[in-house]
């Protein structure tokens, strides 16, 4: 299950990233799923309707993912994580009325094993989104087997009655739905609302299945939740909030230092994402350029798996759900290129450094945010540093480190031109204000010396 800890996650809510070949908008809406009283059907480039109902429909499909996926490619993604695809009444689909059915409006089977064989033949993984808590009131279950159900509804909506997870019967049902799927080529699992589950549920799930990718959302701190008889990681939530929270001033840097160091079980494999379809987009949550710029280092360098909800690589704007659900842009020139080239750069800067991918965290005391990411090889090393505010950073600062020697010059990844070099165990970090580096050793300055010589590594 390593194989998570070295991707790039792209976010895809089907509904809203594209319509596949030969549809137009026109021809898709005008398909006989979309005829419903209770159902709207709008333009691409039409905004989601305010208050949200989950009925609103815009045709996005699987074809249309697959047509893109030279676009995901291209950006260095290299997973997809979908929510649900499977039958129900909205577009959201966290409503389904049978897990054993691909919604009509997205595709059908041969369509998912067009996806997940295309995705194979380019090296790519799919993760899949598993609504194990709750079922539409529509489901076939409701009405004929009552035994199946708890008699309550998540979070109280009417709609959404809960599936009695101590029914051993139902505990079947559900993981002979995972097999299905896993059957038809996708990787790994990501779990709804993970910790109303409950614990034994995940372990008995994770016994059932010892090697598949199986990642919850848990909206807190998930230590118990992580672990080999539980959740490969988490959507990183804690992460995130504390992430965001700083750059806003809530929280102080000793804080987001200290959970940025607080690395368990499943942190490697966990997702650090920074929006998703069910929060405000960062552009609308970090209205400043450059502090978007330091959310998005801290993304890429802290432990964790970096997610990607898709549109944000070009700069889409949108708050809360709906908004944060508008419809992916397809037009070139409405894109934030900048943004997309820094996407483009961080997810190069991580892939090309191991210990970026599944390195130890070492939080150093600073007034910014100093951090060295590292492996057992001695030039497997990085050191990030964040500067949040209005000032420049200029401090030296101790890096209890034993491979960062004297002398060793170090290059900042953002800024190829800044060159510093260790001096006794400690660093001069030189930063203008609201900006980052990435710095890493580079043993190239001197014609011949190596300071890390092959027989040391």
């Amino acid at each position: 299950m390593n194989w998570m800890r070295h991707q790039i996650v792209y976010q895809i809510f089907p509904e809203r990233f594209a319509i596949g070949k030969p549809h137009t908008s026109a021809t898709k809406l005008a398909l006989p799923a979309y005829q419903h009283a209770k159902y709207t059907r709008h333009g691409w480039d039409e905004i989601p309707p305010q208050p949200p109902r989950g009925r609103d429909f815009f045709g996005g499909d699987l074809q249309g993912i697959i047509d893109r996926l030279d676009y995901i490619q291209d950006l260095g993604a290299t997973a997809l994580y979908l929510t649900p695809i499977f039958i129900a009444p909205s577009n959201h689909k966290y409503d389904t009325t049978d897990f054993l059915t691909i919604d009509p409006m997205f595709g059908d089977e041969s369509t998912l094993r067009a996806l997940t064989t295309e995705l194979h033949r380019r090296g790519m993984k799919l993760i899949l989104d598993a609504v194990f808590n709750h079922v539409s009131d529509i489901h076939p279950w409701y009405k004929s087997r009552p035994d199946f159900f708890t008699g309550t509804f998540w979070r109280d909506f009417g709609k959404m009655p809960e599936l009695n997870l101590a029914n051993r019967d139902v505990r079947e049902e559900l993981f002979r739905v995972l097999q299905k799927y896993l059957d038809l080529g996708v990787d790994g699992w990501r779990f709804d609302v993970a910790v109303d589950l409950g614990l034994p549920f995940v372990r008995e799930m994770r016994a059932r299945f010892p090697t598949t990718l199986l990642l919850g959302e848990v909206m807190s701190y998930a230590r118990e939740w992580c672990g080999p008889e539980t959740f490969t990681g988490v959507m990183n939530y804690y992460f995130r909030d504390a992430l965001l929270g700083w750059l806003n001033g809530d929280f102080t840097t000793s804080q987001l230092r200290s959970v940025a160091g607080d690395v368990h079980a499943g942190t490697l494999d966990s997702w650090n994402m920074l929006s998703s379809h069910d929060t405000a987009r960062l552009r609308h949550t970090i209205t400043d350029a450059s502090l978007r710029r330091l959310a998005l280092v801290a993304q890429f360098t802290t432990p964790g798996v970096p997610l990607i909800y898709y549109g944000e690589e070009i700069g889409t704007e949108g708050g809360p759900d709906p908004d944060c659900r508008r419809p992916m842009i397809w037009d070139e020139s409405r894109w934030d290129l900048d943004t997309r080239t820094f996407y483009k750069q961080l997810i190069a800067i991580r892939q090309s450094r191991p210990e970026l991918q599944h390195g130890k965290i070492l939080p150093v005391e600073s007034d910014g945010l100093v951090f060295l990411r590292y492996t057992e090889k001695p030039n497997e090393i990085t050191l990030v540093a964040l500067n949040r505010t209005d000032r420049p950073l200029r401090q030296i600062v101790l890096t209890p480190h034993s491979h960062l020697y004297h002398a060793l010059p170090l290059k900042n990844l953002l800024n190829p031109e800044q060159v510093v070099s260790m001096e006794a165990g400690n660093f001069r970090v030189e930063l203008p204000a609201k900006s980052a580096g990435i710095f890493v050793p580079d043993d190239t300055r001197l014609r011949a010396y190596q300071f890390y010589k092959p027989r040391n590594l």
